[in-house]
């Protein structure tokens, strides 16, 4: 275990294993984007595809071990494609962390980024992932800022807001109109579950030293969403440290976790 400063943990190590050593209960947020399956065989070896919900299983095991009850557990993860289809591996992996884990599915986010440039026979370029949103609670149990990355109430959805509401509509929907009840103190609009988030490494940041990362706002929008100041943050599969700079940036602490010793060299290097 290498401690960066005095908040922060930084374990060399594989997640199954270092994952024993947490206390239950302990943990305020976990997010991360584990390997994907036959992906970045140079950097974590690649797991097939018909292994990969077992080899997950044991890992979430300990995730659900270690999450608080007001916790939430965020996961990264898009299948590649193969012969000209996308892969299913991942939507088996979502019902197993449902069903066998006891998870309760919240939500799936859609992080929209930068697409790479290319042609591609049959399919768009790639400009979005899923981030799948997992609880040991009932989702009003949870700890949720809504507002912590709230935009500015445009002045129209004000005028939207005051308007009187007409009842029930008749298409038997149930969905009545805005309440206006202390309309006055709105000042921030909630975010959708629509987070667009560019990566913006490029091949001068320590970052690019990794063949997989995720930009630092991303994680920024779950970090002050979905937990508080001085709260522990997760990831077991660390990477490159993103999680630990955003928890730097938001007054968190954290534990990183990752089996590849270049990867804890350059965590050292990003978060010092």
């Amino acid at each position: 275990m290498v401690k960066l400063n005095q908040m922060g943990k930084i374990i060399l190590g594989y997640a199954e294993s270092e994952l024993k050593n947490i206390e239950s209960d302990s943990i305020d947020l976990i997010f991360t984007s584990p390997p994907y399956a036959e992906r970045r065989k140079n950097t974590y070896g690649g797991i097939p595809v018909d292994r990969y919900i077992s080899w997950f299983l044991p890992i979430g095991k300990e995730l659900f071990r270690v999450l608080k009850p007001t916790g939430s557990f965020f996961l990264n993860i898009k299948a590649h494609t193969h012969n000209g289809e996308r892969l299913l591996y991942t939507y088996d992996l979502v019902k197993a962390i449902k069903n066998e884990l006891g998870f309760r599915f919240i939500d799936d986010l859609c992080w929209v980024k930068n697409a790479y440039p290319g042609g591609y026979k049959g399919r768009f370029k790639n400009g979005f992932e899923p981030i799948y949103h997992f609880s040991k609670s009932h989702v009003s149990e949870i700890t949720f800022n809504p507002y912590a990355c709230g935009t500015p109430i445009k002045e129209e959805s004000l005028k939207r807001a005051y308007r009187k509401q007409s009842g029930l509509p008749k298409n038997g929907s149930g969905m009545a109109g805005m309440k206006t009840q202390n309309i006055q103190k709105l000042k921030l609009a909630r975010p959708s579950n629509v987070i667009v988030a560019n990566n913006v490494s490029n091949q001068f940041m320590l970052k690019s030293e990794h063949s997989g990362t995720f930009p630092i706002k991303l994680v920024d929008f779950f970090v002050k969403s979905y937990s508080n100041e001085n709260n522990v943050v997760l990831d077991p599969f660390a990477g490159s440290g993103t999680v630990g700079l955003s928890c730097n940036n938001n007054n968190r602490d954290y534990i990183l976790i990752d089996k590849e010793f270049q990867n804890v060299k350059l965590m050292e290097k990003v978060l010092k």
